[in-house]
């Protein structure tokens, strides 16, 4: 047999190995793909049912109100009053978070002595669970004798009630999940500046650029799509936010901190208004997905061009 017929013989079977390939490998994967679309797809399908009724969990009752529910919420002020807690966090808290994770991350690969004592210290609260973080800053933010307030006073400034006017408690909360948080973007982003050679800033120090032209156009090209990624999971985290303001502030003062979650929560599970404590969890879905789609398409372009 001719090396001609062999080699197109090879290219002919290549095509349904590949297939025998694929198939056996779904073959493998159909368990777990099973258990997942039945741990996943049963509650979510099931979960907007619910939220074309007006179940009430307490008394057992509720029928089908068709998207009575979701009309309700497009005229709530009190959901308008969360959705808009929750769009002021994401705001304050996605550029400092990421900035800060940044600017860390920048430190500490450079030669610097200590930098895993240091690196332990900024990741370690993210470890932490939601309630012992409460506990912590509830401590620090504490309006009598808090340990902020303690180091204000020994500078000579005036003391503030940190969780308790309606100005600074979203800060406040936007301060806690800096420190909460901040390790997650620390690492992903030490990790991608680590992977940058060394020789693209040899070769830009040579051509004369200085630390911010060799940050403009070494660092950040380097690491653009990385950084996406971590504007992306902070985005969709933030909108998600609920611990640190649930067990901090209880959504206060004056309602200045309550978010989309912590009106679910109410609503679920103290109102036991079911059907609706759904309608806004899909609704607050629904937000998260048109964002990550935005945020895909603007990342998309970018890369294009």
């Amino acid at each position: 047999m001719s090396t001609d017929v062999i080699e197109r013989e090879a290219r002919t079977d290549r095509p349904r190995r590949r297939k025998r390939l694929t198939r056996v490998g779904f073959l493998f994967a159909a368990p777990f793909l099973l258990l997942m679309l039945f741990l996943w797809g049963v509650p979510i399908v099931s979960g907007f049912w619910t939220s074309l009724t007006d179940t009430n969990m307490a008394e057992g009752t509720g029928g089908f109100v068709g998207l009575d529910n979701y009309a309700h919420l497009a005229t709530d002020p009190d959901f308008r009053a969360a959705l808009g807690n929750t769009a002021l966090f994401v705001v304050l808290n996605v550029p400092i978070l990421v900035a800060v994770g940044l600017l860390l991350a920048m430190l500490l690969n450079q030669p610097l002595g200590g930098r895993g004592a240091i690196r332990a210290a900024f990741i370690s609260p993210y470890l932490l669970t939601g309630a012992a973080v409460a506990i912590i800053w509830q401590t620090a933010l504490n309006p009598l004798g808090g340990n902020l307030n303690q180091v204000l006073s020994a500078v000579g400034l005036p003391e503030q009630a940190w969780l308790s006017t309606p100005g600074q408690a979203m800060g406040g909360v936007v301060l806690i999940t800096l420190w909460w948080r901040v390790g997650f973007p620390l690492l992903v982003l030490l990790a991608a500046l680590q992977d940058i050679p060394a020789q693209l800033y040899e070769a830009a120090k040579i051509d004369g650029a200085n630390v911010w032209q060799r940050f403009r156009y070494v660092t950040l090209p380097a690491i653009a799509p990385v950084l996406m990624l971590v504007v992306l999971l902070r985005l969709i985290d933030s909108f998600k936010v609920f611990e640190q303001v649930y067990l901090v502030t209880q959504g206060g003062p004056a309602g200045s901190t309550r978010v989309v979650l912590q009106m679910l929560y109410e609503s679920g599970f103290r109102d036991f208004q079911t059907g609706y404590a759904s309608a806004i969890g899909w609704t607050l879905a629904f937000i998260i997905l048109v964002v990550t789609v935005l945020q895909l398409a603007l990342t998309r372009r970018r890369e294009s061009r």
